[in-house]
């Protein structure tokens, strides 16, 4: 006795067109997983980036980090991404 159900599977017509996917141009890297991930980046570049993520934090000359982030100036990795969504 077979029965007949309505059930249908979102699967079988799930369009994945839309999704946010990472534009990476060059080499590219993946993690243990299989996932890929961002390129690394230099100690120096680390440093700026941390710099220029303190500029107005609280407790912090701004001055003195304006002079720092002058001296650990460096090129940026360039890292594309989809901008359809605001970063969070």
């Amino acid at each position: 006795m077979t029965k007949k159900h309505s059930y249908t599977n979102p699967e079988d017509k799930f369009d994945a067109a839309y999704v946010e996917a990472q534009v990476t141009k060059g080499k590219k890297y993946y993690d243990k997983d299989g996932w890929e991930i961002s390129p690394p980046i230099s100690d120096r570049e680390c440093i700026y980036r941390c710099l220029e993520n303190c500029i107005n934090l609280a407790g912090l000359d701004r001055v003195q980090v304006m002079r720092l982030m002058e001296d650990f100036k460096t090129k940026k990795t360039e890292f594309i991404r989809n901008e359809e969504y605001p970063v969070l």
